[in-house]
């Protein structure tokens, strides 16, 4: 660790991992990368970890009915009545017909017609019919990873918290139905949005606009620095001036870590929090900077890993694993111990289920053997 914290920055992840491993200067970005990879990956992926719990929530749209709609068999235009008054935003949401079993895709053309896709099935036209134009897609959160064990969506009825379970895509076609009701009753994940953001789809299709809560496991975002130009700091301040036009603090966050690199780099750097950032040069610290200030510095500020300190090792760790590996390092499995070691103490703490070293399957059910 560094002279001053038991966490461990980014940065000092890096350099730490490069010294360790013997690996060359120039190398610095394969390690950044792979650094990011056990960060971002394959930790999370180890356990279900309580600290990357969260709750969020969406809310459905409600159906619209108004008035009735006519399509031909085969046709790829459906036109509405005059009382309907249908929005832009449709274009994505599902078409059920009265009278006809499919569901269609909707794309829109005007206030009273809409193109579909499939064409219109069947062997009837449909005139001044009944209908239902729904949305059962919903992108959730933007660093969803995926939910909770034999979880998915929760609703609130009767006081009472509600599980809506999320389905394998064969369960929810077999149940599935194009009735819409105020709640569903399962869901499943269908891939992402123009956005990237993951989509549920909710079964029966939502009637009414109602919210829906869910925990989840997120997805970390990548550990980033940044060393662009030079910095001064007075001896016992908390404010940091970049040079005018280089230094570009607000590549920064708060709560990301600050160090003159002159004053000592991997295990012997000296962190300080970053309590604000003004603009690109100009941040206020969360504690006195050192006895002696700086003038025209290289620094380097870069993100800690959002994890309990007691986990930050197995970064360094599960870096050096791979780095070894890459050289066939006989070192690499006391890295791999160590590795261990520090995701089996984790896993007592931070783990969303009760950890025993008593493993039980299901061939021990007498019935499975009957």
């Amino acid at each position: 660790m560094s002279k001053n914290l038991t966490e461990l920055p980014f940065t000092e992840i890096v350099e730490r991992a490069s010294e360790l491993s013997r690996e060359r200067a120039e190398v610095e970005k394969k390690i950044r990368g792979i650094v990011n990879d056990v960060y971002t990956r394959e930790i999370p992926r180890k356990e279900d970890w309580t600290f990357l719990v969260v709750t969020s929530a969406l809310t459905t749209t409600q159906e619209y009915k108004t008035g009735t709609v006519s399509v031909n068999t085969g046709a790829t235009q459906a036109v509405f009545s005059t009382d309907a008054t249908l929005t832009a935003d449709m274009t994505g949401r599902k078409l059920k017909v009265q009278n006809n079993d499919y569901v269609y895709d909707v794309t829109y053309e005007s206030g009273t017609s809409v193109t579909i896709q499939p064409p219109f099935s069947g062997t009837q036209n449909q005139t001044n019919v009944s209908y239902s134009i729904f949305d059962p897609d919903y992108p959730l959160a933007a660093d969803f990873d995926r939910f909770l064990k034999d979880k998915g969506l929760t609703k609130y009825q009767g006081g009472r918290k509600q599980e809506i379970p999320e389905k394998s895509p064969q369960e929810f076609d077999v149940d599935y139905t194009p009735t819409t009701a105020i709640y569903p009753s399962r869901c499943r994940l269908i891939g992402t949005d123009t956005n990237g953001r993951t989509l549920v789809e909710i079964n029966p299709p939502p009637s009414s606009a109602v919210s829906l809560q869910y925990d989840y496991y997120r997805r970390p975002n990548p550990l980033r620095e940044t060393t662009a130009g030079f910095v001064n700091i007075g001896a016992g301040a908390t404010a940091v001036t970049g040079s005018t036009g280089t230094t570009r603090f607000s590549e920064a966050r708060t709560g990301d870590y600050i160090r003159i690199d002159a004053l000592g780099t991997g295990a012997d750097s000296e962190w300080y929090r970053v309590q604000t950032i003004a603009h690109d040069s100009s941040i206020t610290l969360s504690s006195a900077f050192g006895l002696s200030g700086v003038t025209s510095a290289a620094y380097t500020i870069c993100s800690l890993p959002d994890y309990p300190v007691k986990l930050h090792p197995a970064i360094l760790y599960g870096t050096l694993i791979q780095l070894t590996l890459d050289q066939n390092d006989p070192a690499s499995q006391g890295y791999y111990t160590k590795f261990a070691e520090v995701l089996s103490d984790g896993k007592r703490l931070y783990k969303t289920r009760v950890y025993s070293q008593q493993i039980n399957t299901v061939a021990e059910d007498y019935n499975y053997r009957r």
